[in-house]
């Protein structure tokens, strides 16, 4: 099956705003299959990252599926280019402790 996702208004400026901070980030949103947007490297570590534009906007059922089964490592859904932000600084803090 074929289709066109539609991509959330705020996922260019939530991609330019990682990649100022310093994270290589990647496009998935084309993939489909309940496949997060983003894939960031960001110190050492993967993240994966939904990219919603608000918080009123809903998960599809493949996304739910997946968030809800997920055993890999960090999976976010970000609302706004903060929250992306965030994400971040929480990579930076788990650094911090695994060093100390």
């Amino acid at each position: 099956m074929s289709y066109i996702k539609k991509v959330d208004n705020n996922q260019k400026d939530v991609v330019k705003a990682l990649r100022n901070y310093g994270a290589d980030v990647f496009l998935l949103h084309t993939v489909g299959g309940g496949i997060p947007d983003l894939l960031c490297l960001y110190q050492g570590t993967t993240l994966l990252l939904e990219v919603k534009d608000g918080a009123d906007k809903k998960l599809t059922p493949a996304q739910i599926k997946l968030f809800a089964g997920w055993k890999g490592g960090h999976l976010h859904r970000v609302n706004s280019v903060q929250e992306a932000i965030e994400v971040l600084k929480l990579v930076e803090q788990e650094n911090e402790y695994a060093a100390s």
